[in-house]
């Protein structure tokens, strides 16, 4: 039976997709994001070294920063609004389904859509490394980055929920998520951006051109990523546990 009520959150929130398919920006933002990180490139060769590497920055810095934060702050908006309009609150707060459910469930869509635009950003990022020429294929190194970007990306998922929940708006999350990632990017260079979860997707991702994380640093990583997660997600689900019994 639990299994059942979560494949029965989960289908709930597919089928939103369907009616609405939010999912299209996360594949064209990063598209955008790929013409303006070729165009810097290309404009900037006089500075940079041709190659892959440069690439990935100018197309990676701004995205990862401020782009896709951006757009996971308006795709939890997305997925908790629904919840927020007319007398949806009501019905959620007395489904069968139970709060910690409809948050994992919420929480494995938002990644998977994350994942989504982060599969745009390595085709592109390949696609335009060819058109200006670049040889040969990038290494692996670029999937390790991108993999490591989505669990990083996990956590501010997670919290940019949490913030949705509280804050029954659609903008106001959307410039939440954009000044914690501009505070990330702050607290990067000062060394605190692994306690910040909007900056772990970029300095997982090797956008700020820094170098891969190290091991200690990786496992680091990792626990401050399950410890936002689970923390966010607990949180989601208490409120909304308190708001049920406050109805009834």
């Amino acid at each position: 039976r639990s299994s059942s009520m979560m494949m029965q959150a989960l289908c709930a929130e597919v089928d939103k997709l369907h009616r609405a398919p939010i999912w299209i920006a996360y594949v064209t933002l990063p598209f955008i994001a790929a013409v303006i990180g070729t165009f810097n490139y290309q404009q900037n060769l006089g500075q940079l070294t041709p190659g892959w590497e440069n690439l990935w920055t100018q197309h990676t810095l701004f995205e990862f920063y401020f782009f896709l934060p951006a757009l996971v702050g308006a795709g939890c908006s997305w997925l908790m609004g629904l919840e927020h309009a007319g007398s949806n609150w009501n019905q959620l707060l007395t489904s069968p389904v139970g709060p910690w459910r409809i948050i994992a469930a919420k929480l494995v869509v938002g990644t998977v859509m994350l994942g989504v635009a982060l599969a745009a950003t390595g085709a592109l990022f390949v696609a335009c490394g060819k058109a200006v020429g670049l040889a040969a294929l990038p290494s692996c190194d670029y999937i390790a980055y991108l993999l490591l970007a989505w669990i990083g990306g996990i956590a501010m998922v997670a919290v940019q929920l949490l913030v949705s929940l509280v804050v029954r708006s659609f903008a106001a999350p959307v410039g939440i998520a954009l000044v914690g990632s501009i505070s990330g990017l702050l607290l990067s260079s000062k060394g605190w951006g692994l306690w910040w979860p909007w900056a772990l997707m970029s300095l997982a991702s090797n956008a700020n051109g820094r170098g891969t994380l190290m091991s200690a640093e990786l496992v680091q990583f990792v626990g401050i990523v399950a410890l936002f997660s689970i923390a966010a997600s607990v949180l989601c689900a208490l409120i909304m546990s308190h708001a049920a019994a406050i109805s009834k």
